[in-house]
């Protein structure tokens, strides 16, 4: 009866080296995995803005066609300031820099304004800093693109071309379903 009582202690739990190599390779495994889950959901986070930004420029070009009248996309601010606007009126005359959209003339209105989140390590630029989308067929006046970039590395460029279709691309490596930009 002694022996069996023995064999029974010697068989329950773990041992404080076994604990200890568990702890260890738990600890190794979520060393690497941290960092690549932050990065994921900074890529999704990114993936998710330049998605609304291309929604937000076809309906910039939906709506000139449907207000019969041209409708203005413009880019203003740096860094955690950034947003863009959409407006009707004249070229530049709404402005959404100072965290508030504002006209200065009464005959222009602001369809639209989104600001990038300051919590996130995003930045907006654009080669043209307004896009004038016409009330007929719904051309652009002026060709452009407005890229999104996530810490300096990644990026997706939103590339309107002269007819107002818009197109996503990847700068750099290609991302997901976004194609690599040529």
């Amino acid at each position: 009866m002694n022996r069996t009582a023995n064999a029974r202690r010697s068989q329950r739990g773990f041992t404080l080296v076994e604990l200890c190599a568990g702890v260890g390779i738990c600890a190794a495994l979520l060393g690497q995995a941290l960092p690549a889950m932050r990065q994921l959901h900074q890529q999704q986070k990114l993936r998710a803005s330049a998605e609304t930004l291309g929604a937000d420029l076809r309906f910039a070009r939906s709506e000139a066609v449907r207000l019969g009248d041209a409708v203005f996309f413009r880019v203003s601010g740096k860094g955690a300031n950034a947003c863009y606007v959409l407006h009707t009126g004249a070229k530049n005359d709404c402005d959404c820099a100072g965290g508030q959209a504002v006209c200065k003339k009464p005959g222009s209105q602001v369809i639209k304004a989104e600001w990038l989140s300051a919590g996130q390590p995003l930045q907006i630029s654009s080669n043209a800093e307004t896009l004038e989308f016409l009330h007929r067929q719904g051309l652009v006046a002026q060709t452009g693109s407005i890229e999104l970039r996530l810490n300096g590395d990644t990026a997706i460029r939103q590339v309107v071309a002269i007819t107002g279709r818009v197109r996503s691309c990847a700068v750099g490596a290609k991302m997901g379903t976004i194609p690599k930009c040529a």
